[in-house]
């Protein structure tokens, strides 16, 4: 296995409100967009990572169920206490964040997503395995805009579940086989508001792992880089 991650602030920010996460196995994966204005955003992404980050390492025992119950909770546990930071701190007020995690459970892809953050699986194609928990994805699901519409929608980056805004959440765990030279993307939506799928999936596919990363990189800034960018690339040779 290889892995690729990186994160840049990008051309317009003054700081960066994202945060990941790869355990020293490479094994766990995660990802946090943060928002909240100045240093909140940033704080709710470094509290999710380093949250669930943490039930991970206190597992006794990595069987599948266990590790669905460990992401479940953790999620949970990292909503939590953003939320409580948020409703005790003033300087935190209204701050949140996006989530996307997955752990490679031998042949199988434990993974969880709330948000706009997203996981990709690539193989002869690209597939985005989550879905944006946002408010364009919801007018496509009811059929008021097309896929194309959202892309120039106002409200784009309205988001309709993120971390630490409400004091319950739900959370879905999903499981996904893992095949022969399957590659997984986590990234923000830094990345995929600036590079299209069908690009992401080129460079990734034409290139090898060090160089795909550094060209998302600079396609993702020459396209604009309007916000943080960031990602883990993990490539299952």
């Amino acid at each position: 296995m290889k892995v690729i991650s990186a994160t840049n602030v990008g051309n317009y920010r003054t700081n960066n409100e994202d945060s990941y996460y790869v355990d020293e196995s490479e094994k766990l994966f995660i990802l946090a967009d943060g928002m909240g204005g100045h240093l909140a955003g940033e704080q709710a992404s470094k509290m999710a990572t380093e949250i669930i980050a943490k039930e991970f390492e206190n597992i006794k025992n990595y069987k599948l169920q266990n590790v669905i119950e460990t992401m479940a909770t953790a999620v949970k546990n990292a909503n939590n206490e953003i939320f409580e930071k948020s409703a005790n701190n003033d300087d935190f007020r209204g701050m949140g964040t996006t989530v996307s995690l997955g752990y490679n459970l031998e042949e199988i892809l434990v993974y969880a997503n709330v948000g706009d953050s997203r996981i990709y699986k690539l193989n002869k194609d690209i597939e985005q395995l989550t879905k944006d928990d946002s408010f364009v994805n919801y007018l496509i699901e009811i059929g008021e805009i097309t896929q194309e519409e959202s892309k120039h929608h106002p409200k784009k980056n309205v988001l309709t579940k993120a971390l630490g805004t409400t004091a319950d959440i739900d959370v879905y765990v999903n499981t996904l086989n893992i095949e022969k030279n399957d590659i997984f993307l986590f990234c923000s939506d830094g990345l995929t508001n600036m590079v299209s799928d069908v690009d992401i999936f080129k460079i990734i596919k034409e290139n090898s792992p060090e160089d795909a990363g550094e060209k998302l990189m600079e396609l993702a800034l020459e396209n604009g880089g309007m916000d943080n960018i960031t990602f883990i690339i993990v490539f299952n040779e």
